[in-house]
């Protein structure tokens, strides 16, 4: 059983590394769509917002992936040693390592590049938009068997669930260069931000617990 004053601080750290990551990634990308003329949400990639030709505030949307990326992978492996979650822990971590990678690619190497750095970056978005509703599932898998957390288990199921949904939608309108019900712009953000939006229901609940445990059984090493 991992004990209130050893958890609750590493939990409340997590905590404040979502939600203040999650609040910035969004907030950078409304400021910096505000600065391209004719931007639409629903149509547009969220990469081009960080594409130094066609962005004047690129740098900063870049910097944000960046940001949110490693902010993810760290207060997941926090989350995941201070509840002691075993092999889903590990499995959640490990995916959320991916999701920072790929995430941090996004920024390193913009759309727009060459050859190489355009592999990078789609390589990069995959990773992000996979690893992260992965990971996301698979948080939502292993707190479901937590009685206090079943709530956020619930939804982290549901959120990554939708979010490879949308994923897979989004390489379908791209491959066959199509539209399916809805642009790209639509299918990638519903992709994004299933994460983005588990991200912020975890750190405020992981701020105001007071016990890593939840329900104060020991912790359940399944995957």
């Amino acid at each position: 059983m991992v004990r209130t004053s050893a958890a609750s601080p590493a939990l409340r750290l997590a905590g404040a590394l979502w939600l203040v990551a999650g609040a910035w990634y969004l907030a950078t990308e409304a400021v910096v769509a505000e600065q391209i003329r004719g931007y639409r949400y629903w149509v547009d990639y969220i990469s081009d917002l960080g594409q130094p030709a066609l962005s004047p505030r690129a740098s900063w949307m870049n910097i944000a992936f960046v940001a949110q990326g490693v902010a993810f992978a760290l207060a997941a492996a926090v989350v995941a040693a201070a509840m002691r979650l075993g092999r889903g822990g590990v499995m959640f971590s490990g995916l959320a390592l991916t999701y920072g990678v790929g995430s941090v690619a996004v920024g390193l190497f913009p759309s727009g590049g060459a050859d190489t750095q355009a592999l990078v970056h789609v390589l990069g978005a995959t990773a992000a938009i996979v690893g992260g509703n992965l990971a996301v599932v698979c948080a939502g898998v292993v707190l479901l068997r937590r009685s206090r957390f079943r709530a956020l288990g619930a939804s982290g199921a549901t959120l990554g669930v939708v979010g490879l949904i949308a994923g897979a939608l989004l390489l379908f309108n791209s491959v066959l260069d199509a539209r399916l019900v809805f642009d790209d712009g639509a299918w990638e953000r519903t992709a994004i931000y299933t994460i983005i939006g588990w991200q912020l229901l975890a750190g405020v609940t992981a701020w105001r617990s007071q016990s890593g445990c939840g329900s104060g059984r020991p912790a359940v090493h399944g995957a």
